[in-house]
């Protein structure tokens, strides 16, 4: 059942990311951007936002809009291979947690690596094994 979720939702936040790379760079927002401006300010760099603002740099936002929305419709046509694909990808999580917890064991010291310096202070040197 999460499998399910986790599929509809990239879908939804393809299609969305989608969209708002579509639409925004023609919008009033793109020329009118605040954060854009501080930056430059911050920067001193101008060039920053007449690049950003030039029709070649919007056309390719627009078409990683439409990539976006290309995944989204792929991922709807493949929705049931992806639904098994991470199913798979679960049990296989679970099952190698499950046995790594079964093979820890703990580990007691060995009597030649124990402290040799009685207030645990550095003496300088390279530990020695």
């Amino acid at each position: 059942m999460s499998a399910k979720i986790t599929v509809i939702v990239y879908i939804v936040i393809s299609f969305e990311i989608g969209i708002l790379l579509l639409l925004l760079p023609w919008s009033s927002w793109w020329q009118d951007n605040f954060f854009l401006y501080f930056i430059t300010g911050k920067l001193h760099a101008p060039w920053v936002a007449t690049f950003l603002t030039h029709k070649a740099v919007r056309g390719a936002v627009t078409g990683i809009g439409a990539l976006n929305i290309l995944a989204g419709i792929h991922d709807i046509f493949t929705f049931r291979e992806s639904v098994n694909k991470l199913t798979s990808l679960d049990e296989k999580l679970a099952r190698n947690n499950s046995s790594t917890e079964l093979k820890e064991t703990p580990v007691e010291p060995a009597a030649s690596q124990t402290a040799s310096v009685s207030d645990h202070q550095s003496s300088g040197l390279p530990p020695t094994n």
